[in-house]
């Protein structure tokens, strides 16, 4: 895939919880293992997003560490994406002023979206670790009173 085609198919992830910044074509490349990633958005010191060349997978490329997959393919992430967006109006559209039933709300919150996630790509939550793992776990966490 070009690189005009993955930012477009990327255009969509406004709502994605990653704190870099999005990339504009032509998109850098980083090797890892000696696989080519294109950069396609970019937390400068700290990490990069990067779709593999060879299997089009989206990895977390942390600047001092090994890579996590982030999602199998672009259309996945976007898809997981689209899930994390309407997650987050439920969490904005929760009140709750008990809070240990906050407590277990969010904890419930977190797995329902988990399971939404397994649904559409299992091995990007395998991990309690991923970064869609935590970032459920975190989205649940600002249920809490």
């Amino acid at each position: 895939m070009d690189d005009a085609a993955l930012v477009a198919l990327f255009a969509g992830s406004a709502g994605c919880p990653y704190p870099g910044e999005w990339q504009a074509a032509p998109l850098s490349e980083r090797s890892v293992g000696g696989v080519p990633h294109a950069i396609v958005a970019l937390d400068s010191g700290i990490s990069a997003l990067g779709v593999r060349r060879d299997d089009g997978s989206l990895w977390i490329l942390p600047d001092d560490d090994e890579p996590d997959l982030v999602n199998a393919s672009v259309e996945a992430f976007v898809a997981f994406t689209h899930e994390y967006v309407k997650a987050n109006a439920e969490v904005e559209a929760h009140e709750s002023n008990d809070a240990e039933a906050s407590e277990r709300g969010a904890d419930q919150f977190a797995d329902a979206l988990r399971a939404r996630f397994r649904e559409l790509d299992a091995p990007a939550v395998a991990d309690e670790d991923s970064f869609w793992s935590i970032a459920a776990e975190e989205l649940g966490y600002r249920m809490i009173v």
